[in-house]
């Protein structure tokens, strides 16, 4: 009897184990981990990344409590964990402070298709929209008081690196210039709106769902791509234009 009673108790800490990780992992990488597969870096050719952050938020830590932010950023990210879960392509990366990563293809194959990269690129595109729509809704007086609450989100499209990093409390690392790209989308962004790369839209290829108006060039300071045109500063910086869109919601 004891016996049994501690192989259920084994069989629910290994479920909870699993569980645990499965929150902090894309699926496919918990597959190799159950099977004892030490996953190996891996690259794809085109994830669909995307990042929100709190529009003057160094502003707001200076003016509210330390308790009422972590307040403020629990109630947030708890509501965007429920909606990141529905959408079946999304892997919430990261957050950090009041900034929160999103990737959007990271469960498909390396020889993943068109469609498929495009429709994981919609999840993201329609996920953007509805965070923006339920922060909108939301009424923060009770933690901030008259401060507002606006979102800016930013997302871009390309080549991503990938690869579990240490063995405890492991974490699942993207890599590369679509990741410094899709953060200076948010940074450079505006609140309430989503600023979406050309190269995001392009992936869509011929889905039309989705309505977008012109931003025009703005200046980004990063690594190169073809995409971007400027001076050379030095070896791995330069100062140049990328044509931006916002999505409309």
């Amino acid at each position: 009897m004891e016996t049994q009673l501690q192989s259920e108790e084994m069989r629910a800490d290994t479920a909870v184990s699993q569980n645990l990780l499965g929150m902090m992992l894309p699926a496919h990488i918990m597959e190799k981990l159950e099977m004892g597969v030490q996953p190996e870096p891996e690259q794809f050719s085109c994830v669909s990344l995307f990042f929100t952050d709190i529009n003057n938020f160094k502003k707001l830590v200076g003016d509210v409590s330390p308790v009422k932010i972590l307040q403020l950023l629990n109630v947030l990210y708890t509501q965007f964990d429920a909606i990141i879960a529905r959408y079946g392509q999304l892997y919430k990366v990261e957050s950090v402070s009041d900034t929160y990563m999103v990737a959007a293809g990271l469960s498909t194959s390396k020889d993943a298709t068109q469609q498929e990269i495009a429709e994981c690129t919609a999840q993201a595109l329609k996920c953007c929209s509805e965070l923006q729509k339920l922060v909108a809704s939301m009424n923060f007086r009770d933690i901030v008081g008259d401060y507002p609450i606006e979102l800016r989100i930013g997302i871009h499209s390309g080549t991503i690196n990938a690869g579990l990093i240490g063995t405890k409390m492991s974490r699942y690392c993207l890599f590369g210039d679509t990741v410094n790209t899709a953060s200076r989308m948010c940074t450079t962004g505006e609140p309430k709106k989503i600023q979406v790369s050309t190269q995001t839209i392009e992936v869509l290829g011929e889905d039309d769902t989705f309505e977008f108006e012109i931003r025009g060039d703005i200046e980004v300071k990063g690594k190169g791509g073809r995409n971007f045109f400027g001076l050379l500063i030095d070896d791995s910086f330069f100062l140049g234009k990328m044509r931006t869109y916002w999505l409309l919601y």
